[in-house]
C-alpha cells in the first residue's frame, strides 16, 4: 500500500500505465506532433489529518512530503504521455516549472473517488466535480484511453490519508 498523492503513489501508477496494453493501443498517437502532458491538481488536501497520525515514520514522512510539495492545501501532480505510454511523472512545487498541454483540476474528494475506482475523470468533469483545461477535442478522440488512466489508477494499492487515522 503506498500512501496517496506521493512519489510512491505515482512511481506505482507509472509502472501500472506502462504495463497496460490497453492503453498503449487507445493512446497511440497521443501527445505525437503535440504536449499531451498533464498537470493533475489535487486541491483540499486534508492535511490536519496528518496531526491524527500515530508518531513515528508514517507521520513524518507525511509531513515532510507536505512541506516539501504541497503549496497550501493543494498538490501539483506532472504527468508526461506519449503515444501509449507514460515518459514519468513527479510531483512540482509550481505546475509553471512544466511544459502540460492538459490540466485537471479537483479536490481530494474527487480524486480518491477515481483512484479507488468509484467514479471516471469524464464523468466528474461533466458533473463539475473536475475541471479540465486543454484542447477538449483531442480530449474526446482518445477519451477511450483518458478513462484507462482512471481505471488503472484504481489498481494502484493505495492508502489515503483521511482513511490513515
Amino acid at each position: 500500500m503506498v500512501g496517496f498523492p506521493t512519489p510512491e503513489w505515482l512511481e506505482e501508477y507509472v509502472k501500472k500505465l506502462n504495463e497496460s496494453k490497453e492503453l498503449e493501443e487507445a493512446g497511440k498517437g497521443w501527445g505525437v506532433g503535440w504536449n499531451g502532458d498533464f498537470i493533475f491538481q489535487i486541491d483540499d488536501l486534508p492535511v490536519e489529518k496528518i496531526e491524527s497520525l500515530p508518531e513515528g515514520d508514517l507521520k513524518k514522512h507525511m509531513k515532510e512530503l507536505l512541506e516539501k510539495y504541497a503549496v497550501g492545501k493543494t498538490v501539483y501532480t506532472y504527468i508526461g504521455l506519449k503515444d501509449g505510454k507514460c515518459t514519468g511523472a513527479r510531483i512540482v512545487k509550481d505546475p509553471n516549472e512544466v511544459q502540460a498541454g492538459f490540466k485537471l483540476i479537483g479536490s481530494y474528494d474527487s480524486w480518491k473517488k477515481l483512484a479507488k475506482g468509484e467514479a471516471d475523470a469524464t464523468k466528474l468533469v461533466l458533473t463539475g466535480k473536475m475541471k479540465l483545461q486543454g484542447d477538449m477535442s483531442k480530449i474526446m478522440r482518445y477519451i477511450k484511453a483518458t478513462q484507462l488512466m482512471g481505471k488503472i489508477a484504481s489498481q494502484v494499492p493505495t492508502e489515503f490519508l483521511d482513511e490513515m487515522v
